[in-house]
């Protein structure tokens, strides 16, 4: 265990310092073989999806009916720790999962935000046909986009960006 360690350790520094995840720069940082990185991480793709596995957790806290945040808020959050990570974006637009526990890990989250979802287009606070991909979808769009354009969620380009996003997702008025 002391080596996978190591070499998330090494992994999470590179990624901490915007270079990519090549698993030969990963076990030299990690001094360790590049066999013992295959051994542990098959792929470039599993590596990236196991630095990310806790912002699932943390995403899917924020959804619980306990959080009692407004959805404007919940999703302002959701979209900071987007477009503050891009690989936990990259790894969650991904279609196919690298790791049976990232799909697993996904599908929680599609689960508690098809909930949350459900209860603020019951209280009319979202719309009642989007679906939880959707939503994933334009949140992953926008937090992209915003960080193409060099915004973050604090300035006023990040914050229009997002309002402009809500306002979509507000029911439609009558």
């Amino acid at each position: 265990m002391r080596n996978r360690q190591r070499i998330l350790d090494a992994a999470a520094a590179a990624h901490a310092r915007g270079e990519a995840l090549a698993l030969n720069a990963i076990a030299r940082a990690a001094d360790t073989g590049v066999a013992t990185v295959y051994r542990h991480f098959a792929s470039v793709e599993a590596l990236e999806e196991t630095l990310v596995w806790d912002r699932f957790d943390e995403l899917r806290a924020m959804l619980q009916p306990s959080s009692a945040a407004s959805v404007d808020s919940v999703l302002e959050k959701y979209f900071a720790l987007l477009l503050g990570d891009p690989l936990f974006e990259t790894v969650i637009s991904r279609a196919e999962c690298a790791l049976e526990r990232t799909g697993e890990l996904r599908d929680e989250l599609i689960e508690a935000l098809s909930s949350f979802m459900g209860r603020e287009a019951t209280g009319g606070r979202l719309r009642a046909d989007l679906e939880p991909d959707d939503l994933l979808a334009l949140l992953c769009g926008l937090a992209y986009s915003a960080r193409t354009l060099g915004a973050t969620a604090d300035d006023p380009r990040g914050r229009l960006l997002f309002a402009v996003l809500m306002s979509g997702l507000r029911p439609p008025r009558p």
